[in-house]
């Protein structure tokens, strides 16, 4: 059962020498392709800008042939910015197709630098230009043992480099009155309340024990600054915010307490997280002791550039260490 496959390709074969011996293949079934696909925007991240480029290859031959490689040159103004190459090896299949990509990436501080030169442009001409090699040494009649077949394609490549970062943190501690009052509710004895509700006001020690039984919500407000340091056109949309601990294990959610978009050069989105003492006793006595490991503030975000069709809602992941000693007290 197996020889059969190999033994119509063998038929096909021999069918196109008996009937078209006085021609190469390639005059009668033609010649392999290559399909370049457009260039997107696979991917950001706080370096730069990953693209991608998919292409196809078709081969009208009945038996398979491999590729040498794919190659090609990113060029910006007639000059080679990066090299590529891929596929080397790879197979097509007898009178089938096969689907690869190329992925590159430029980074912010090139994009700017490039701007530079030019006048407020919003986007920088870019071509992606290269070739083809196959190896057709098992296909019989071929003219030509190899065979390379040159493409190009042009793209923009926006001037964009986002900044992200985290400001005005602050722990928003409840009154003396509002503190006695959870801690006397949890079981703790009126003067024993009153005493610990102003320590903790005042900044002094408390230990996870004496906020662990009691049932009391504290916000943490902060601010997160983004900006575009470069001209394109933008839209940054914050998604998911959380606090994580030093370890990874999730503290609170964190929602926007205003706008979650950005679309000028800059703009300030306001944070609010809400800590339960009977979730994150231990985190709520490190912020107030300001002794312990760091949090975390972990961003999903979205770009999108309204100017680039095939660039919307992109998505960004920001992280951000906040030191205890940074964090305030309201």
């Amino acid at each position: 059962m197996k020889k059969a496959p190999v033994l119509i390709s063998l038929l096909s074969v021999l069918l196109a020498v008996m009937t078209f011996s006085c021609q190469s293949i390639g005059k009668v079934l033609g010649k392999p392709s290559l399909a370049l696909k457009s260039v997107a925007i696979k991917s950001l991240d706080l370096e730069g800008i990953t693209f991608n480029c998919d292409y196809t290859i078709t081969n009208p031959y009945p038996v398979a042939f491999s590729v040498k490689q794919v190659a090609a040159d990113i060029l910006y103004e007639g000059s080679t910015f990066t090299q590529l190459t891929t596929s080397k090896g790879l197979s097509v299949a007898a009178r089938g197709t096969k689907t690869n990509s190329m992925n590159f990436k430029v980074p912010y501080d090139t994009i700017l630098s490039f701007a530079k030169k030019t006048s407020g442009k919003t986007a920088l001409p870019f071509t992606l230009k290269g070739s083809a090699g196959f190896d057709l040494s098992k296909v019989p009649l071929a003219e030509n043992k190899t065979l390379t077949i040159p493409f190009t394609k042009s793209f923009d490549v926006p001037v964009f480099k986002p900044s992200l970062s985290v400001s005005d943190v602050k722990l928003q501690l409840p009154t003396v009155a509002q503190l006695t009052k959870s801690l006397t509710n949890g079981g703790m004895n009126a003067v024993k309340a009153a005493t610990l509700a102003a320590n903790i006001v005042a900044g002094k020690s408390v230990s996870e024990s004496d906020l662990s039984a009691v049932n009391l919500d504290m916000d943490m407000h902060f601010n997160v600054k983004v900006a575009n340091q470069g001209s394109a056109a933008w839209k940054f949309l914050a998604n998911t915010c959380a606090l994580q601990s030093a370890t990874g294990g999730a503290l609170a959610s964190v929602t926007p307490t205003g706008t979650t978009t950005v679309s000028t050069s800059s703009g300030t989105i306001p944070m609010k997280a809400t800590l339960s003492t009977t979730k994150a006793a231990a985190f709520i006595a490190q912020l107030i002791n300001k002794k312990g490991s760091n949090p975390t503030f972990v961003l999903d975000s979205g770009i999108s550039f309204p100017d680039l069709k095939y660039a919307s809602n992109l998505p960004l992941k920001y992280t951000k260490e906040i030191p205890l000693s940074s964090i305030g007290k309201n």
